[in-house]
C-alpha cells in the first residue's frame, strides 16, 4: 500500500489501493517508522538483518492488531509480527521464505522489544495511541507532547 525510499527519504501512499483514512494512516504510521529507524538507528536496507528489524517493529505497531490476530488465525502478537516482517521481506526482497525467516528469527527479540518512540506497543484501540503518547514520562522522556498544545493557546491573540 505504501513505501518508504530511503534514497530520497519520501513516504509513497498509492492511493488506489489504500482506499480509507484508517488505511492511510496506517500505512503512513508503517512508512514513517521505517524513516525513523533509518534517521536513528541508521538502517541500512540492503542489509537483511536491518531489514527485518524495521520491518518487525513497523509490523508490531500498524499490522498485528486483535482483528487481524483472528482474521489471519495467529495465536499471539509476536506470531503475527513475525509472519508479517518475513512476508514484507520477501516482497521487498528476492529471497526465499527461509531466508527472510531466519533473518527475523536473528533479530527478533532486539526488535520486538525496541518500541521507540511510543514506548510501547498499544492496543489498536482508537484511544491507546494517545495513551502512549500522554506516558511518555514513564517511558524516560522529560516532556510530555502536552506542551505543544497549550503554547498554542498561549500564542493565540487576545481580543
Amino acid at each position: 500500500m505504501g513505501g518508504f525510499d530511503s534514497n530520497t527519504n519520501q513516504v509513497v501512499i498509492c492511493q488506489n489501493n489504500a482506499v480509507t483514512q484508517a488505511m492511510q494512516c496506517r500505512t503512513l504510521l508503517h512508512e514513517l517508522i521505517h524513516a525513523f529507524d533509518k534517521c536513528r538507528a541508521h538502517v541500512d536496507f540492503s542489509n537483511i538483518h536491518h531489514l527485518a528489524c524495521t520491518e518487525i517493529r513497523a509490523a508490531a505497531f500498524t499490522k498485528c492488531s486483535l482483528m487481524s490476530k483472528l482474521v489471519n488465525g495467529y495465536t499471539n502478537h509476536e506470531e503475527c509480527t513475525r509472519a508479517v516482517a518475513e512476508k514484507a521481506i520477501c516482497t521487498v526482497r528476492n529471497v526465499t521464505e527461509e531466508e527472510a525467516r531466519q533473518a527475523v528469527s536473528e533479530v527478533f527479540t532486539r526488535c520486538y522489544n525496541d518500541t521507540e518512540p511510543f514506548g510501547r506497543h498499544f492496543k489498536h484501540l482508537r484511544i491507546d495511541p494517545r495513551n502512549c503518547l500522554s506516558e511518555n514520562e514513564k517511558y524516560g522522556y522529560t516532556k510530555s507532547f502536552s506542551h505543544i498544545k497549550d503554547r498554542r493557546k498561549e500564542e493565540e491573540p487576545k481580543e
